[in-house]
């Protein structure tokens, strides 16, 4: 188990590749290039990396909450969604359909706002309202 100077760092890290990711699935929207989907597996491999780290990591300094789920599980989900959605972009032959390719990065899109709104929730213990999810993405 790590400290939590590790969630720390851990969520920094987090932040700078959703933050990437969600730059990527911007540009390969605009133009579906062989380098977009070699970053598409870039991200999902970095973000597979962070989701492994995060089973490792002491749960124990999140202040927990009554009557929820583990927030940290959530996140933990989220981020398996993403990856998922991600390594999903990263097979797609090139030469897919416009409509099957916009479906797809609009899956991503909405994964990677969830990663984000579920790690706010671990840092933030009362559910935020759906304005305040909206603002998140």
């Amino acid at each position: 188990m790590q400290s939590s100077l590790s969630w720390i760092e851990w969520l920094d890290r987090l932040d700078r590749v959703l933050k990437g990711a969600r730059e990527d699935v911007r540009a390969l929207a605009a133009d579906a290039s062989p380098e977009g989907l070699v970053a598409m597996e870039r991200c999902r491999r970095q973000l597979s990396t962070l989701t492994n780290d995060l089973r490792r990591l002491d749960r124990s300094v999140i202040a927990p909450r009554s009557g929820n789920t583990d927030r940290a599980s959530n996140l933990q989900r989220a981020l398996d969604t993403t990856v998922f959605h991600l390594g999903t972009a990263a097979t797609a032959p090139a030469a897919a359909p416009h409509g099957a390719r916009e479906r797809l990065l609009n899956a991503i899109d909405s994964a990677l706002r969830d990663s984000y709104y579920e790690a706010a929730m671990l840092l933030e213990p009362r559910r935020a309202s759906p304005e305040r999810r909206a603002r998140l993405g």
